[in-house]
């Protein structure tokens, strides 16, 4: 299960017994209760700030690690962009996967932990993969953990989290987030 996880070298020993809660107590406290309850009957999860470096990364990983070791479930912890250009690769003849291989075992995983969602510029593929993500996602009742730099609804001038990966997607996010939305925003803590 650790291997399949593939939870990055910087954050495979990240937990909250070593992180320092002070530094964001509201969201601290918010994802250590839903590491130490979690099940597949979860809500998902959003951490969200319109700023870089605010800690979302690492609460992710603190509840990747909490629900990998803890409560001995099979997560996969994977960057946004990692995962489409996972998907990508299997579009030319290198490489033993298939689309269908890569979106099925991201779309079964107990827990799918997804970095940075939002970042890519859009388009229809880019589009039309998240939506199916969050829909099998969402059909199959999985959660997923998500960290985004991109609002749900944007202000005036603002790049929403729909803009960049489709109003389907984030209608799809909302349902499986059932208001489990973490706000962190403040400072570049790096």
């Amino acid at each position: 299960m650790i291997t399949f996880a593939q939870i990055p070298p910087k954050w495979r020993e990240v937990t909250f017994d070593n992180s320092k809660a002070e530094l964001n107590p509201k969201a601290f406290k918010a994802a250590k209760r839903y590491a130490e309850k979690f099940s597949t009957q979860s809500p998902s999860l959003v951490f969200y700030s319109l700023g870089n470096g605010t800690g979302k990364t690492h609460l992710a990983a603190c509840i990747a690690n909490y629900v990998l070791h803890e409560k001995r479930l099979p997560i996969l912890f994977k960057k946004a962009r990692d995962l489409m250009l996972d998907i990508r690769r299997t579009f030319s003849d290198r490489g033993d996967m298939t689309e269908a291989d890569i979106l099925d075992r991201v779309l079964s995983v107990r827990l799918l932990v997804l970095d940075d969602v939002g970042v890519d510029p859009t388009s229809q593929w880019l589009q039309a993969t998240y939506w199916t993500v969050f829909d099998r996602r969402l059909e199959w009742q999985l959660p997923v953990v998500i960290t985004t730099n991109k609002p749900i609804e944007a202000g005036e001038g603002q790049v929403s989290l729909a803009d960049r990966i489709g109003e389907g997607a984030v209608s799809r996010l909302i349902e499986l987030c059932q208001g489990n939305v973490i706000d962190m925003t403040g400072p570049d803590l790096r």
